[in-house]
């Protein structure tokens, strides 16, 4: 008797000994590569020197940490469920032309602000701030430098673009393509980011920015695939 039972032991343990690991295995498989935690995730800024945003973070009560964390972890569903605050530049931005300084991420030269000459080199920007659970992850700008003569938009010079801030750890943002117009006396620069976690490319968003004679500027955000 105490040999069948011991037999019988033996057999269950071998079962729970190929189980288990198993079980431990298909749940690992399903969770996405650089899974953070609010603890991770908070060493995570302070390496990258993002100490405003790590200040951020750590003023949300627990159950929003849990959210912001599962978002990150799960950046498809992100880009859903992201919240998008725009902002264009305040103020009219207007330059005299030089070949002293270099616009990032355009070949047009500019030096100083000017606002005397009827002949005027202005720029117009457009911001999209990314939002989860009221935590900004990622800020993208894009920016058109164009010419105007009194009332009249009469060529456009360039476009830029920069991410300005992404605390996405598991996200990479990249410039695809760009151009630009003339419409409606206005001046258009648009730029696709095509957003990537990892290798894989989880969706392209399209920056629009325009200007007008006056300096004035708006935008906008759409995501294309």
């Amino acid at each position: 008797m105490l040999k069948s039972r011991i037999t019988i032991f033996l057999i269950v343990s071998s079962i729970l000994v190929l189980w288990i690991p198993a079980s431990v295995f298909a749940a690992e498989a399903n969770e996405p590569a650089g899974v953070y935690t609010a603890k991770s995730y908070l060493n995570y800024l302070h390496e990258q020197g993002e100490e405003k945003a790590a200040q951020e973070f750590e003023k949300f009560p627990v159950h929003k940490q849990q959210e912001i964390i599962y978002f990150l972890n799960h950046p498809d569903e992100m880009m859903e469920a992201a919240e998008v605050e725009e902002t264009f530049n305040p103020n009219p931005v207007t330059y005299e032309e030089s070949a002293d300084h270099t616009e990032a991420g355009s070949s047009y030269a500019v030096r100083s602000y000017s606002t005397a000459a009827s002949s005027k080199v202005r720029k117009g920007t457009y911001t999209a701030e990314y939002k989860v659970a009221g935590f900004t992850t990622t800020k993208v700008q894009t920016a058109v430098i164009y010419r105007t003569s009194g009332s009249r938009v009469t060529s456009v010079k360039g476009v830029s673009g920069k991410v300005i801030k992404n605390v996405n750890p598991l996200v990479s943002i990249s410039r695809k393509q760009s151009r630009t117009w003339i419409s409606s006396n206005r001046a258009y620069g648009q730029i696709d980011w095509e957003w990537k976690v990892g290798p894989k490319k989880v969706g392209t968003k399209r920056q629009t920015v325009y200007g007008t004679a006056s300096g004035a500027s708006g935008g906008s955000s759409i995501t294309l695939n």
